[in-house]
């Protein structure tokens, strides 16, 4: 890989980081779209693997705030779509699988949008808990139905829940590809060589983190959730 190259990476992922952060999600509507431009066989494992350490921050940071029945919750949708995630990336087209994953996540958002009052249920966050997995598994993009399910929340037990729950689930997404065969040692090697954007992008985040808790924390999650769901259509149909 060229030296331009990696510093178009190293931007991108600490730009991803800085979104995450300040969200609790969003690192992949960046990082997933460049690295399907540049290095498509390093989607998704690449991405699951730079989440490990990402989440697992996030969570430690503000891991007063975490609720722990959602996060039960959202676990245990999550897993049940990664187990339905790696049946779908092994017996389904690719780009038919983008195209339905992201036509749901955009009616998803749609409904959040123009029903303000909408509060997730426990059996809503189980049903976004496991749209979460599935999308996580076959699309590298899991964080948008989890933070439908917490728009309303504070800004600290979004992020906190949020991020505690995608450690669980990113590892179990990582495992699942492994056991069907989808992880290379190349994507290892590539997360490692991204390391430092993603702490730079997590040093920032908690700056933009403080301005977006004012005001423009549920705006700003349902805008990322729809343009990601009409990036993993797009990628998909071009």
């Amino acid at each position: 890989m060229s030296g331009g190259i990696l510093i178009l990476f190293l931007l991108g992922v600490t730009a991803g980081a800085v979104i995450q952060g300040s969200l609790g999600f969003g690192f992949s509507f960046v990082v997933v779209p460049l690295l399907g431009l540049l290095r498509p066989e390093a989607l998704p494992a690449t991405v699951l693997i730079m989440s490990m350490p990402m989440t697992i921050t996030l969570a430690l940071r503000e891991r007063g705030d975490i609720e722990a029945g959602g996060l039960v919750r959202l676990t245990a949708g999550r897993v049940v779509g990664t187990v339905v995630g790696v049946w779908l990336v092994r017996s389904w087209p690719t780009e038919e699988l983008a195209v339905l994953t992201g036509a749901a996540l955009l009616a998803g958002v749609a409904v959040s949008a123009f029903a303000p009052s909408f509060e997730a249920g426990r059996r809503t966050q189980l049903a976004l808990g496991m749209a979460s997995g599935i999308m996580g598994t076959t699309a590298a993009v899991g964080g948008p139905p989890a933070a439908l399910a917490y728009q309303h929340r504070p800004g600290p037990q979004l992020r906190a829940t949020l991020s505690a729950s995608f450690v669980i689930g990113s590892v179990l997404s990582l495992t699942g590809l492994a056991l069907a065969d989808q992880v290379s040692r190349g994507d290892f090697v590539l997360a490692l060589q991204l390391l430092p954007g993603l702490a730079a992008g997590l040093l920032l985040s908690p700056h933009v983190a403080r301005r977006l808790d004012r005001a423009w924390l549920r705006p700003a999650v349902l805008a990322f959730a729809a343009a990601t769901a009409v990036a993993v259509v797009v990628r998909a149909l071009v």
